[in-house]
């Protein structure tokens, strides 16, 4: 069972000045509802390339998949409570227009393990983009904002635990060095939510120039992104001792800083 339901929370307490005219706040939440409520898709994705993994299928199909479509399911019905005239499902159905026909196995890294590292990196990006959501609410005096990108963010851990847990398993028999593991997590940083970010800023139909929209987001990352959290999550499955790990956290601030953080 979920560690929450979206319908437990009390959408009421919502504290509308906050965000109501606030249309930087409006895009973000709106696109992550978008690709929030897509994961069925890339549940069924993964759940046919680690096909004979009973226990990992599972997880994916009964924990996973079940609280991201909630994570989306909560940020729609937040999306229309405070912006009752957006058009959500219109907008929603531009996006799987054009994000549907990009989500198939052929973007997956060519083993288990290291696809295993590729999600690693999803769930970094996510968990700490609604940990830093949630600082922004606390800041802006926003409860029932802060409590769903708090709760979303805690599931996003979770999941991450999951997937490193399912590479230690893979790697033991595919032993994949250090070199092969850097790889996977550089080009995984590099193309984390550029397709599924910019598609869902254009199904907004917002008039904006998604450039405009990108140096608000690094913006409001610079101000917000918890980087500590990326670094330490980023490095896991790298499993270096103390030194190294303090030496090569520099290197991968630095990556996080090449893609936009």
């Amino acid at each position: 069972m979920p560690r929450w339901t979206y319908t437990d929370i009390d959408y009421s307490r919502i504290n509308f000045s906050a965000v109501r005219d606030n249309p930087f706040l409006f895009k973000v939440v709106a696109i992550a509802s978008f690709i929030e409520i897509t994961s069925g898709v890339y549940e069924e994705n993964l759940a046919s390339f680690y096909a004979g993994d009973d226990k990992l299928v599972a997880w994916l199909h009964d924990t996973w998949e079940v609280e991201e479509l909630q994570h989306g399911e909560a940020l729609r019905h937040y999306v229309r409570t405070v912006w009752p005239d957006f058009d959500w499902n219109s907008a929603y159905a531009r996006f799987r227009e054009h994000y549907l026909p990009l989500c198939n196995t052929e973007a997956f890294q060519p083993t288990k393990a290291r696809e295993m590292i590729a999600r690693m990196v999803v769930e970094t990006g996510t968990s700490t983009y609604y940990r830093a959501l949630e600082q922004h609410a606390t800041d802006i005096d926003e409860p029932i904002l802060k409590e769903l990108c708090h709760n979303i963010s805690q599931d996003e851990v979770h999941h991450y635990k999951g997937f490193s847990n399912a590479f230690a398993q893979y790697n033991e028999t595919e032993k994949n060095s250090k070199t092969d593991i850097v790889k996977v997590l550089y080009a995984r940083l590099k193309a984390a939510g550029d397709e599924d970010i910019e598609i869902g800023f254009r199904s907004l139909e917002s008039g904006e120039d998604y450039a405009d929209f990108r140096k608000e987001v690094k913006a409001f990352a610079h101000t917000y992104y918890p980087y500590d959290m990326a670094v330490k999550m980023l490095m896991k499955p790298l499993s270096l001792n103390h030194f190294l790990e303090k030496s090569t956290a520099v290197t991968v601030q630095k990556a996080l800083n090449l893609v936009g953080l």
